[in-house]
């Protein structure tokens, strides 16, 4: 495989010749795209992180990712970026799920990121719950008061970290939360800074769509959330 180069974008394809040159994407329909950053990274050890064209579904028009070729133990990493990475503060919203984020992801649509994660063997997504005051609540018999969307709209009762269906975060699993009653550390009422994270990592709901938060009406009730960039591999 060899890559061509257009606006800073590398397009690898397999048994070419070698050429660097203002290619024009549409009369090299015939190439064979590497399905995704980690057959790139097999095919091609040498290649560095980077955009580069990938084509996870057959006969499905090839896009370009970032390929992070030293994570995971340089296995080579699709990865998908969005607009809500940096901590965002939340605060006036009582009620459960008041507070609404949608999650847009850069330049692929839905479709296309689907066919990333049915490509891959492994995909997560970090997320995390900075909060003073603020509980999650997952287990509330009258509903929790927060929770995460999946990308077919499914209301998902548990944190990063946590098992699908469990109602828990990531210290609920191993009771290591601040208070062992609790399936949270936000759940504990404290008014200290505390937190709640963890990675998400079951392919079948990634990735997040939506963002819901309650509990922080009171002035004294807070928290910053937090979603990472949806990583695959294989």
């Amino acid at each position: 495989m060899n890559p061509h180069i257009q606006s800073s974008v590398k397009y690898y394809f397999r048994k070419a010749l070698p050429c660097f040159c203002n290619c024009n994407v549409k009369s090299a329909s015939n190439i064979d795209y590497s399905s995704t950053c980690s057959m790139l990274k097999s095919d091609e050890p040498e290649t560095p992180s980077g955009y580069y064209m990938i084509q996870p579904k057959e006969n499905e028009a090839p896009f370009t990712v970032f390929c992070d070729m030293t994570d995971k133990n340089g296995t080579g990493v699709t990865v998908v970026s969005h607009d809500s990475e940096e901590s965002t503060h939340v605060n006036g919203y009582e009620d459960k799920g008041k507070y609404k984020k949608s999650i847009t992801y850069n330049s692929l649509t839905m479709e296309q990121i689907v066919n990333v994660i049915n490509a891959s063997g492994y995909c997560e997504q970090f997320i995390k719950w900075y909060c003073k005051n603020a509980g999650l609540y997952l287990q509330s018999s009258a509903g929790p008061d927060s929770w995460w969307v999946s990308r077919q709209g499914y209301k998902m009762i548990y944190w990063g970290g946590a098992t699908q269906g469990s109602k828990k975060c990531a210290c609920g699993m191993t009771d290591s939360c601040l208070d062992k009653a609790r399936p949270c550390n936000c759940d504990g009422g404290s008014s200290q800074w505390v937190e709640d994270s963890g990675f998400l990592v079951d392919k079948e709901y990634l990735p997040v769509s939506e963002l819901r938060f309650g509990d922080t009406g009171h002035y004294t009730e807070e928290g910053y959330h937090t979603l990472g960039k949806l990583l695959c591999w294989d």
